[in-house]
């Protein structure tokens, strides 16, 4: 199996601790977006690692991403930094992979150099059924009007460019469909940031558009694609979870192993009672087990292997999870000082609002069921060919 490169993990390491964790509480007192790091990271290459060459990106792999982004997520201590890397991951990946040559001149540039991404499915009334969408288009000579409201999108409230999922009723029952938007164009506007729980900065409202014009370009990968693109969209974005789960637990960890070390009760370091060594334990079974399934669900996505949708939702699942279990034990083990408003309730607080964004643990179980029934299939229609 692949794994990421340990020098592109130290690297950017380095700057997301020189960024990131330094303007990490401020920004999450005042829920706001960390601008400066994010440049600061863009500047250091983050959305080029992944991008060839002749899009002016620096040729390497989504492996190399996935290092850098580990890189943060340990550095920078700041998960909802984390969860904004994965809403511009996902765009950027989608972009190469189905956009035109036309769609990439005009916004991979951008968004390489700083540009904020979001892509908006989510809708008040329909949460996760995103095919649930009442975002409409009709067309208007060659491009098209575009009118709804997203809601409770990440970066809703800041993107210069977004990926809305609409349908066009005129063209049938196939008629769901994605747009690019340039959030300058008029029409378009950006709603309140959501006063969250946690996750804080990374910011979340609406995006309304009313009678959006857009030219023939606008429509991405064509009329009708929609649910097939968004679902492939999603996938790095799922597996991204997991990646940023295990590196952000990786300095909690460590935290609560000095913690356990350094503190006493019986006359003894608590790290020698078995009850604290089993917390400790469980946070680092977390951590591996959601790292490995990660990576291999890199690695299948990658390789376009059937198996590739299901891994991708275990690595959701898994990581979601774990970061709630993982951060409650570290409060556990910190005892009154972890349930003290401070980093160790604010990371508890942050790793709960990832069973719910992203999809929830109850639709990646969803997912991983309908991908078992569907690999299931396959494998008995394969059997009775060959027989």
């Amino acid at each position: 199996m692949h794994q990421p490169s340990a020098r592109i993990r130290t690297r950017f390491h380095e700057v997301a601790s020189s960024t990131v964790a330094v303007n990490s509480e401020a920004c999450y007192r005042a829920g706001q977006f960390d601008h400066e790091s994010w440049q600061a990271v863009a500047d250091a290459g983050v959305w080029r690692l992944a991008v060839p060459r002749h899009f002016g990106g620096a040729d390497g792999t989504w492996w190399d991403f996935v290092a850098a982004f580990e890189g943060i997520a340990s550095g920078g201590r700041d998960l909802g930094f984390n969860l904004s890397m994965v809403a511009q991951a996902g765009l950027i990946r989608s972009l190469l992979k189905h956009g035109s040559e036309t769609q990439i001149d005009r916004f991979l540039p951008r968004l390489m150099s700083g540009a904020v991404g979001a892509t908006a499915l989510t809708e008040t009334r329909g949460g996760s059924d995103v095919a649930g969408t009442t975002t409409t288009a009709r067309r208007d000579g060659d491009g098209y009007v575009l009118s709804g409201t997203k809601d409770h999108i990440t970066h809703g409230p800041i993107a210069d460019i977004a990926l809305v999922l609409g349908r066009v009723p005129e063209v049938g029952s196939r008629d769901i469909t994605l747009f690019l938007v340039d959030t300058s164009t008029p029409g378009v506007r950006h709603g309140e940031v959501e006063d969250m729980l946690g996750n804080r900065t990374s910011p979340t409202g609406p995006l309304h558009l009313d009678h959006v014009q857009l030219d023939r370009h606008g429509v991405f990968a064509g009329v009708g694609r929609g649910l097939e693109i968004i679902y492939d969209t999603i996938s790095l974005d799922r597996l991204l979870y997991g990646v940023a789960a295990a590196a952000f637990l990786e300095p909690v960890l460590e935290e609560s192993m000095d913690h356990a070390e350094r503190r006493t009760a019986f006359k003894q370091p608590i790290a020698e009672h078995q009850y604290v060594q089993g917390r400790l334990t469980d946070i680092r079974f977390g951590i591996e087990t959601t790292r490995w399934t990660s990576y291999a669900a890199l690695e299948a996505v990658l390789a376009q292997r059937p198996e590739a949708s299901m891994l991708c939702s275990i690595a959701k699942y898994q990581g979601s999870e774990q970061l709630v279990a993982g951060t409650e034990n570290a409060i556990r083990l910190l005892g009154h000082l972890g349930y003290m408003t401070g980093p160790a309730s604010r990371r508890f607080l942050d790793g709960l609002g990832t069973i719910i964004a992203g999809g929830t643990s109850e639709m990646q179980r969803k997912n991983v069921f309908n991908q078992m029934v569907a690999l299931r299939r396959a494998g008995q229609a394969a059997g009775e060919r060959a027989a």
